[in-house]
């Protein structure tokens, strides 16, 4: 059987032209979509929370710190739909979130999850005018006034995912990410079959 040699020419990002790297940069924008690192996000969203809960920004935090040290969780869902959100879950302790507007006299609140995509205000604490004592509190001025809070922070944490996504999904960081990409793309910008890519 005669053998057939088939060759095919494969360009990198620079040697495209402009409509075709245009096409190229989107491809590898859909793949940074794809391949979205949601414990990335997730470190980078609770750092943003203790940056706003104490104002120091420490970094990425991770999932477990958050829970050990804060009481909380925060979840999240980003794709541009309707069911989109950012929302935190747990005990809320004024003392661990000083930076935060709390009510004066409440001391904590215990945020549930209610649903898929939000979480609400069950109680709050605060300190019993008669008694001097901290009891439950499930209405009133401090009530309202937590909840306004912490819908502040959820809706803070939101805009924060949307950054982050679409930081992580954006021209530059693909560009920055993948600068030394080998050549892949056919003359039209589309990938080429993976058996032609080659070293730049």
């Amino acid at each position: 059987m005669k053998q057939i040699t088939v060759s095919r020419t494969v360009f990198t990002l620079d040697e495209l032209d402009p409509a075709a790297r245009e096409k190229a940069i989107q491809a590898l924008r859909d793949d940074a979509w794809e391949t979205l690192d949601s414990d990335m996000i997730a470190e980078d969203l609770a750092g943003r929370f203790v940056a706003l809960a104490t104002g120091e920004h420490p970094g990425v935090v991770s999932k477990n710190e958050l829970k050990d040290k804060y009481g909380i969780r925060i979840y999240w869902n980003f794709g541009y739909s309707q069911g989109d959100h950012a929302y935190i879950e747990g005990y809320l302790h004024r003392d661990d979130t000083p930076n935060l507007a709390w009510p004066e006299n409440v001391f904590y609140a215990n945020i549930t999850r209610s649903g898929r995509d939000w979480a609400t205000v069950e109680y709050v604490s605060v300190t019993d005018p008669e008694t001097g004592n901290e009891r439950d509190h499930y209405h009133g001025d401090e009530y309202a006034a937590t909840v306004e809070m912490v819908n502040n922070l959820n809706n803070q944490l939101y805009r924060d995912v949307r950054f982050l996504v679409e930081g992580y999904t954006s021209e530059d960081y693909v560009l920055e990410s993948y600068i030394d990409l080998p050549r892949r793309f056919d003359v039209t910008g589309q990938y080429a079959p993976p058996m032609f890519w080659a070293e730049a």
